[in-house]
């Protein structure tokens, strides 16, 4: 049961909004098979993984898109492309599940992904994870829902859906690994814990991030800073 002084800092915190690929789970090879799968739809040659991971650490992936294609096109059929294969969770996944569990927080998988949520809960049931997360979001629900981003994987409209959706009126927290996760949970009215490899944080940090973790044993360490400094 979790301590009495815990339940009392996270009283006001209802619900975790993480975000799944590179965040919640570490997945460069998925993230790779859908970068050279929409190359290969816009008639391109793929780059080298090596290539492609170095690129991608410095967030510098959009200088491998070739001019004569739209960079928001590409995006857009790169997210309808991206499935799971070969994901593993981040250090610590399932021992921050259980906390929020036990502290009846509410977790909230929210994906910038357009593929069904059911490719993520398969992920979460190879696991043996997938009792610990109340719902999958992804873009998906884009044209379900008649929604509209204002900037190219702007998840605003989907946390602002889960929040009506489990009736969350106060605090929420999102974690996430890219700069889009943060400016979407900032104009939703969250707050922002970053997570990733200290190359990636280091591009959140310069986008004004104050909490970041490179596992969920930190982020666990980040959310008792934060439920400290304001949540009480």
């Amino acid at each position: 049961m979790a301590d009495i002084g815990v339940l009392n800092m996270f009283k006001r915190l209802e619900m975790i909004v993480l975000d799944y690929d590179l965040s919640a789970v570490i997945n460069d090879a998925d993230f790779y098979e859908a970068f050279c799968n929409t190359l290969r739809e816009f008639g391109e040659e793929c780059i080298s993984f090596s290539e492609f991971l170095e690129y991608l650490e410095l967030d510098t992936l959009k200088n491998k898109i070739p001019h004569v294609i739209r960079e928001d096109d590409f995006w857009r059929k790169f997210r309808q492309l991206y499935v799971s294969r070969h994901s593993f969770p981040r250090t610590g996944l399932r021992e921050f599940l259980l906390s929020m569990r036990n502290l009846s927080i509410k977790v909230v998988v929210v994906s910038g992904r357009e593929t069904h949520p059911e490719y993520i809960w398969s992920d979460l049931r190879r696991y043996g994870i997938d009792e610990l997360v109340d719902d999958v979001i992804t873009m998906h629900a884009f044209s379900l829902l008649s929604l509209k981003e204002e900037f190219l994987f702007d998840k605003t409209p989907l946390i602002e859906y889960a929040k009506n959706k489990h009736s969350v009126l106060g605090e929420f927290i999102c974690i996430g690994d890219y700069v889009t996760d943060y400016y979407s949970c900032i104009k939703a009215g969250g707050i922002f814990i970053g997570i990733g490899s200290a190359a990636r944080t280091s591009i959140l940090k310069k986008a004004g991030v104050s909490f970041i973790a490179e596992n969920f044993y930190e982020v666990l360490v980040r959310l008792r800073e934060i439920t400290s400094m304001s949540l009480t």
